[in-house]
């Protein structure tokens, strides 16, 4: 499990620092710090369910913000 785990941060960070020199060589530096941050979420999203760790859902709190309003919607 951790040869998977340091396998996929290794493949994934070189991959991320390739792209990123891609962006900043075309002049996006907005482009690549975008770019470089969601795939730094995405290779702790990804560590963490190579480890089998149970990760909250994402959807909670937008339910729990369109919820009522859906609600109130429907009793209309």
């Amino acid at each position: 499990m951790i040869l998977q785990i340091v396998t996929f941060v290794i493949l994934t960070l070189g991959f991320s620092i390739y792209n990123v020199q891609i962006f900043l060589n075309k002049k996006e530096p907005k482009a690549a710090l975008l770019y470089g941050g969601l795939m730094g979420i995405c290779m702790i999203v990804g560590s963490l369910i190579f480890a089998k760790v149970d990760i909250p859902s994402t959807t909670i709190p937008v339910r729990s913000i369109f919820e009522p309003i859906g609600k109130m919607i429907l009793q209309q």
